[in-house]
């Protein structure tokens, strides 16, 4: 009977205080902030620019193609010689001393068209594309890490909204139950200590239960701020208010039995494994380089216009360079760093994780007892307002009972959001 009592006065009040307010289901939630999450396109953007550096890195086999093209007007003399001799008009008068040394200001075109096809070098386009490979596995592990992130953000403040808000009824409800009393309470004059001290007492719980109800809906509306900046509004809005704590977290966050790190870890891992094709493209600073090419030229100006063709295989091989001394020892450091930095990451997390389930553990054995000693407080108290309403309990013995009650309600409220909290850290470990 008082379980229909109870699921009535939920009814009850959820209609009075949002009439004019519309139920919203975390899934409904969830999927407007993501739809409108900054760090999702963030991630998104980070990705595709990396898929653009891989897809760039991948293409290095294809020759590279240039071409040329410039108006020059010029008074040396070696220029104005070659240019026309490029022209292939090429004059007995240009021998001439004093015209190979004053040749007056001459006007020119030329240009270039020619294409390089390296062969080989060193292995360093190939370690560039195998390190964008990694680092779009990162960067599309990111994007899960990020959505996770959020995603255990918001659960913790609809989850915490939810547990407010019930936990707001519940006090609301035996606040108006109190003022009741109090307002049907006679206690003739101050000459009555038994009296007047035992209305005290009532008044002194009523009060604290003001000041908690002060706190919770300051934590109400501070969940419902950020989520409502999330989705960008402004409308009054309440959570499923039929959903318990248990429901919400099996159905919400599920996902507990992974035996792999957090997608932010896996993600840093291959980051630092790119360090590793990073040392292979240092490497090839130092190994030659052969390739193809072949160039055409042409010059034009006021003799003629004539092209030349050339092309060959080319080896080129940096014997010293201060440029690149050391780099291949400072690559290696840092990847032997970065492995260690993960070890000591994956060492921690598995820390974290096995302490997070120890204290799940407690705190589901603890809300098991708070539930049972929750019936049998509700049970207490509803026979002691009888029992006062009788004359068998005086104002004392009530408001030491409503006291207990109080402090069970808060202290519940306590343990289950340590409990909504560290289920979202193990769900955000496993993901």
């Amino acid at each position: 009977m008082r379980i229909i009592l109870l699921v009535i006065f939920f009814l009850n009040v959820t209609n009075t205080q949002a009439n004019d307010q519309a139920t919203k289901s975390f899934d409904t939630l969830w999927e407007e902030i993501y739809t409108k999450s900054a760090k999702k396109k963030a991630t998104e953007l980070d990705r595709e620019g990396t898929q653009l550096s891989l897809a760039r890195a991948e293409r290095h086999w294809l020759p590279r193609v240039y071409g040329t093209a410039q108006w020059f007007s010029t008074n040396d003399p070696t220029q104005v010689f070659f240019t026309n001799l490029g022209q292939r008009a090429v004059e007995q008068a240009d021998f001439i001393p004093s015209e190979l040394n004053n040749p007056g200001r001459k006007s020119f075109k030329t240009g270039a068209l020619g294409i390089d096809l390296p062969l080989y070098e060193g292995g360093m386009k190939s370690s560039q594309a195998s390190m964008f490979k990694a680092l779009l596995k990162s960067s599309e592990l990111e994007v899960k890490a990020k959505r996770s992130e959020e995603y255990t953000e918001f659960s913790r403040h609809y989850g915490g909204f939810l547990l407010t808000l019930k936990n707001e009824m519940f006090l609301s409800e035996l606040k108006e139950n109190l003022d009741k009393l109090i307002s049907s309470y006679q206690v003739g004059s101050q000459s009555n200590p038994v009296g007047y001290s035992g209305l005290l007492g009532l008044k002194g719980v009523r009060n604290r239960i003001e000041g908690s109800l002060y706190e919770l809906k300051l934590k109400v509306s501070n969940s419902k701020t950020w989520i409502n900046t999330k989705i960008d509004t402004t409308e009054n809005w309440n959570p499923d208010l039929t959903e318990n704590l248990k429901n919400f977290l099996s159905t919400k966050l599920s996902e507990l039995s992974s035996s792999s790190y957090s997608s932010m870890l896996l993600a840093q891992e291959l980051k630092v494994s790119s360090l590793e094709n990073m040392k292979e493209m240092e490497k090839a600073r130092h190994l030659p380089r052969v390739g193809l090419f072949a160039q055409s030229n042409i010059y034009s100006g006021d003799r003629d216009t004539a092209n030349a063709q050339a092309y060959g295989i080319y080896f080129a091989w940096d014997i010293f360079n201060s440029d690149s001394h050391g780099r291949v020892g400072e690559a290696s450091a840092k990847f032997r760093a970065g492995e260690a930095k993960i070890q000591a990451e994956k060492q921690e997390e598995k820390i974290i994780l096995e302490q997070m389930l120890a204290s799940k553990n407690t705190l589901e054995k603890s809300l098991a007892l708070l539930e049972d000693t929750d019936k049998i407080l509700k049970e207490q108290t509803l026979n002691a307002m009888k029992l006062f309403r009788s004359g068998l309990l005086n104002a004392l013995q009530l408001a030491e009972v409503i006291n207990r009650r109080v402090d069970l309600i808060e202290n519940k409220n306590k343990v289950e959001n340590q409990y909504l909290d560290v289920y979202t850290r193990i769900y955000l470990l496993n993901n």
